[in-house]
């Protein structure tokens, strides 16, 4: 029961830091930098419980070599999907994670997939098509973000195996600072020198929520995975995508019909993925 509580306060956690996330880029700042800029404020904000949990070891180590690269894209394809795409057309999109994790562990580890499992992947390809129109060239075309919101699915659907296995290694304080940690680092190349240094960046009124948030997402979601199955963490943890077209209405005056029902689909499935 705590893992699922837990959880669900991620899924809140990680859906409002996308407010912040998307407003900060309307105001035009630089997509890159909103996405780096939440790791090294988490890193401070999270620096007493890696440093209290302090559990560095050689497993930890060499796995980051494998996650991380993966982990870096996958991101930047997400605030890609932010940018290029209203809320609640390009966040519904996220919902194939669990479907990509589930071809990943069938494929490469022979995990079967249940009926639930494969009734799951109908809705979400029925929440695609009920968002889509059934036109997807023309729909990604014009919304290219939640083309970007797939991809990022795809990556961050193989990674949280891996990543599962090294919180299991490690303690999740530990590692949802340790993962902050080694983020700020990796985006570095993405962000670039120009706008580490420009000082515009570092006035957004939105960096210091954006961090709160989602170190509060991190450290809620890798603990839920200690105390529940992974399949489960994930799918709950899909249900920001709700919140998200939610918020996509309430902030932002997104038209949310098809996106709502739709996502409504496509996180149905993703529940029943991780049943």
């Amino acid at each position: 029961m705590l893992g699922i509580l837990l959880a669900l306060l991620s899924a809140f956690f990680w859906a409002t830091n996308d407010i912040f996330n998307k407003k900060s880029l309307l105001r035009g700042y630089d997509e890159n930098f909103v996405l780096w800029v939440r790791f090294p404020v988490g890193a401070v904000l999270l620096l007493p419980l890696g440093l209290y949990f302090w559990e560095l070891n050689f497993t930890v180590i060499w796995t980051t070599f494998v996650w991380l690269p993966l982990e870096v894209v996958a991101s930047v394809f997400f605030i890609k999907g932010i940018k290029h795409a209203p809320l609640s057309v390009g966040m519904p999109f996220f919902a194939f994670m669990p479907l990509f994790s589930a071809f990943f562990g069938f494929f490469l580890l022979g995990e079967r997939i249940s009926a639930e499992g494969f009734l799951g992947m109908v809705f979400i390809l029925l929440g695609s098509v009920v968002i889509t129109g059934g036109s997807l060239g023309s729909f990604f075309k014009a919304n290219r973000g939640s083309l970007y919101m797939l991809l990022s699915a795809m990556l961050f659907g193989f990674n949280v195996v891996v990543g599962k296995f090294v919180i299991t290694q490690s303690n999740a304080f530990f590692f949802s600072w340790y993962y902050c940690v080694v983020m700020s680092f990796g985006l570095i190349p993405f962000v670039g020198v120009r706008e580490l240094l420009n000082q515009k960046n570092y006035r957004n009124p939105m960096n210091l929520p954006m961090g709160i948030f989602f170190s509060l997402g991190m450290v809620t979601y890798t603990t839920a995975l200690l105390y529940t199955f992974t399949s489960y963490v994930a799918s709950l943890e899909r249900l920001a995508i709700i919140l998200d077209v939610l918020y996509g209405k309430l902030f932002f005056g997104e038209e949310i019909r098809r996106g709502f029902w739709g996502a409504l689909l496509m996180v149905s499935g993703a529940v029943l993925l991780g049943v």
